[in-house]
Order: C-alpha cells, then sequence, then structure tokens
C-alpha cells in the first residue's frame, strides 16, 4: 500500500481531527494550546523554498501521542509550508506499518513528510529521542506518588484501579510538561526533517525519533548515532 496524493488528500484537517477525538480530547486540547514552537524551529519551516506534505497517523487513546501530536500539529498549524492531513492509525494500519521496520509495526504515532511530488522526504516515529529521560523520570514518579498514596488508604486499590491512577497522573503530568516537552520534540522534528532535505534524494528519508533494536540484535550490534 502506498500513500498517493489521492490517500494523503483523503486524511483529516488539523481541526477536524481534533474535533473527533473521543479519548483524551480535553487534555489533547490544552497541550495543543499550551505548546509553542521554538523561534528558530518556526523560522525554518516558514523560510522553506518549496511547501512539504506532512501526514500524520496518530491514535488517541496513546501517552506518546498524546504529548507528540499536538505538539507537531500546534508547529504545522503556524506555517503555511506544512501542508498536513491526519489520519487514525487503527484505521490505517497497513499504511502506517509500511512506514516502520517490522519489529516496530503498530507503533504510534508515525509522522511522514513528503515533497510536493509525494517522495518521501523524513519520517519521525513515536515521540523525540531525547524525551525518553523525561519520560523514564515520569514513571517512576507516578509510580512512587500512586504506591504512597495506596500505603496511606491502607487498603488496596486492586490492579485496575492502580492502572487507572496511574493513567490520570501520566496525563496531568503531560499536561503539565507540554511546553517544555514539545520544545524538545519540535526541535528534533525540526533536525530530521532538515536532514532529510540536505540528502540527495536517492538517500532520503532521514528518520528521527525513537529506536529500537532489531530483537535478535545484540548489545554491539545497536548503532550509536
Amino acid at each position: 500500500m502506498a500513500l498517493t496524493a489521492k490517500k494523503f488528500s483523503q486524511g483529516m484537517a488539523i481541526e477536524a481531527y481534533i474535533d473527533q477525538i473521543r479519548v483524551n480530547k480535553a487534555p489533547f486540547q490544552e497541550i495543543y494550546r499550551a505548546v509553542q514552537a521554538p523561534k528558530p524551529t518556526q523560522e525554518f519551516f516558514d523560510r522553506l523554498q518549496a511547501p512539504l506534505r506532512l501526514a500524520v497517523f496518530t491514535a488517541d487513546w496513546c501517552g506518546d501521542a498524546l504529548s507528540t501530536t499536538p505538539a507537531i500539529l500546534r508547529l504545522a498549524k503556524g506555517t503555511p509550508n506544512l501542508q498536513t492531513r491526519v489520519f487514525n492509525r487503527d484505521d490505517e494500519l497497513d499504511l502506517t506499518n509500511s512506514f516502520l521496520p517490522e519489529h516496530r509495526h503498530s507503533t504510534v504515532p508515525v509522522f511522514v513528510v513528503l515533497d510536493q511530488d509525494m517522495a518521501e522526504v523524513a519520517r519521525f516515529i513515536e515521540t523525540a529521542r531525547s524525551l525518553v529521560p523525561h519520560l523514564e523520570a515520569m514513571h517512576e514518579a507516578v509510580q512512587q506518588e500512586v504506591a504512597r498514596q495506596a500505603a496511606a488508604q491502607g487498603a488496596a486499590q486492586g490492579a485496575e484501579g492502580a492502572r487507572a491512577a496511574a493513567g490520570g497522573r501520566r496525563t496531568a503530568f503531560r499536561v503539565a510538561h507540554a511546553r517544555q516537552w514539545g520544545e524538545i520534540i519540535l526541535r528534533e522534528f525540526q533536525d530530521v526533517v532538515a536532514q532529510g532535505l540536505a540528502l540527495p534524494p536517492s538517500r532520503r528519508p532521514s528518520e528521527g525519533g525513537t529506536q529500537w533494536p532489531p530483537p535478535e540484535a545484540s548489545p554491539g550490534d545497536i548503532k550509536e548515532e
């Protein structure tokens, strides 16, 4: 399956996507409003020699999408040089997986940058690589907070209650850190697009975002960049 110009045109505009969100809509909108593109990032996209197309494959239930998708959509909304269409990943699983290595099939979100001829320039997968330590710190802080609350209550919440409590705290944490995390995400997104534009067409796309080693890879096989 290929992402053709016709298929791209069938995606949702940014406002239409936000309107149809069913899960995490309120925090998504809070993050979207809070994010501000760093000035160098905004200027980079505003000064592109030609507009680019941005296909976004996302899912409103995904935690990484809750931080990353509104940040990149906010950037795209603020520049005429990112013509954006959004797709619900769950409705386009095969197409989304076509931009992922097999061992990462079903990863979400995925951002695909193309030129006006629908040739791929760059892809950005899941979230910013440099955001990972912040995410790990969030998970640790939330686990500790949930454990303290359970101890204070003197009774176990049960597995389902603990998961719900942790999920709510992670969402609140993402909202509270929206501006800081958005800047990290957008700087890395800018970097991968700039790298793609600098490459000859035969070597595109550049790739950014998180990385997972193949399951059979040993530590010595993992390439450091």
